[in-house]
């Protein structure tokens, strides 16, 4: 039997095997949606559940002025919208980050399916405590760190190792600014300083951690 996701990917907090991938696939239908589309708008009717099949969407909060605070990132094999279950309007945004693949199933479907696949509601649960262990943490970074240690922090959980070297996904500087909440020209003075004092090179595809960066600055 083919596989409801086209090369799958490996997921991350909220990716479901395939067997819950499949029986969710069949409740729902597929759309495409391009880059840089709001799927679901906070403070809209929550009605869908969604998943991931291609393409990497961001989930965030704004306020009235247009500041976004990152919350997460979803990519192929997870889900997001599962808190209708809980509440009937959106608590944050969900935008495409590239041209996404997803499939959409309704509220009553997916409760009906809960009903029937106890290992699906084991999964939602336990998706649920890690999103809430990992939105603790960023909570925490907020309130007791300051801009240099949350952009510190962030680069060490992008970092991966290539070929010797430990290199972190070019993002812009605003990208940067928000998933850390902070500002733009914040963000642009600590890459400087940490250019500068040879923690770190920024090309044109990422930035590269030349040794362990300092606890403050």
């Amino acid at each position: 039997m083919p596989s409801a996701v086209e090369n799958p990917q490996p997921g991350g907090l909220a990716a479901l095997p395939e067997e819950l991938l499949e029986a969710l696939v069949a409740c729902g239908s597929v759309r495409r949606f391009p880059r840089n589309t709001i799927v679901v708008l906070e403070g809209e009717p929550a009605e869908t559940l969604y998943i991931v099949m291609e393409g990497q969407l961001r989930v965030y909060v704004s306020d009235e002025d247009g500041h976004e605070a990152e919350l997460s990132r979803i990519g192929p094999n997870e889900y997001f919208g599962e808190l209708m279950l809980g509440s009937r309007v959106r608590t944050a945004s969900v935008r495409t980050e590239s041209p996404a693949r997803l499939c959409m199933v309704q509220r009553v479907d997916f409760e009906r399916l809960i009903q029937t696949r106890p290992d699906l509601a084991f999964h939602l649960i336990r998706t649920l405590i890690l999103r809430i262990v990992t939105l603790t943490g960023s909570v925490q970074s907020l309130a007791l760190m300051d801009v240099y240690g949350r952009v510190a922090r962030l680069f060490v959980e992008l970092a991966r190792d290539q070929d010797g070297r430990r290199i972190v996904p070019r993002m812009s500087q605003q990208k940067i600014a928000e998933r850390i909440g902070a500002s733009r020209s914040m963000v642009n003075r600590i890459l400087k300083d940490l250019a500068e004092g040879g923690f770190i090179s920024v090309g044109r595809d990422f930035i590269e951690l030349h040794r362990e960066l300092p606890r403050r600055w």
